[in-house]
């Protein structure tokens, strides 16, 4: 497995570094990264072997969908029937604190990544590490936290590898994770949204702007 570690001074720039991890999740493999909230196990959410091998590694029931990174609405649009105005509302305004959008898959994602739900978890990420590799990929990832089932997700970089090393080809060490909680799942498949989870975002907050009581 190789360690990249953002934490250390280098004369290579970010982009540079994180190169390999690119490559290894355009080759197949899964690669452990810092996201807004805990470490996540990243593969491209578009290769359906990749796919399956976060299941076997997470030990994940099969039922149960994968969430979907993005670094813009425009590579989620392809992913989904639409992108209601709501979405782009709730994102502009509370986006920075945490927000993932239920939204109806469209045809190009594998069906082992929605566990035949129709519907996909999306979320437009804002940590700069996961964006860069985004921008390197051209894909968009599945990044689901880098533990096992039912484990507690991982903070560091550490523990994400102590759950998973026999899985990942790159580990990327940034700096701890301060998170308390998941993000907010918000369900815009509906007339109304719905907040499925409350997490880093309050219902009231979303209730502000989307005008409901």
């Amino acid at each position: 497995m190789k360690h990249i570690d953002l934490t250390e001074r280098s004369e290579e720039s970010t982009r540079d570094l994180l190169r390999p991890a690119a490559l290894a999740i355009k080759n197949g493999d899964l690669v452990i990264l810092p996201t807004m909230t805990y470490y996540g196990l990243c593969a491209d959410a578009l290769n359906p072997d990749s796919v399956a091998r976060v299941y076997k590694a997470k030990e994940r029931d099969p039922s149960k969908p994968l969430i979907v990174l993005v670094d813009s609405f425009e590579m989620l649009k392809p992913l989904v029937e639409e992108v209601p105005p709501v979405a782009r509302d709730l994102e502009w305004r509370l986006g920075r604190r945490g927000l993932t959008y239920v939204l109806r898959a469209s045809g190009r994602l594998p069906s082992s990544l929605t566990a035949g739900t129709g519907t996909v978890a999306a979320r437009l990420e804002r940590n700069e590490v996961v964006q860069e590799v985004l921008e390197l990929v051209g894909q968009p990832l599945t990044a689901p936290s880098a533990n096992r089932e039912g484990e507690p997700p991982p903070r560091t970089v550490d523990e994400a590898v102590s759950a998973l090393r026999d899985w990942v080809e790159v580990a990327v060490r940034w700096y701890a994770s301060s998170a308390t909680a998941p993000t907010t799942l918000v369900d815009l498949t509906g007339a109304t949204p719905k907040v499925l989870r409350e997490g880093t975002v309050a219902a009231v907050d979303i209730a502000k702007v989307v005008g409901t009581p």
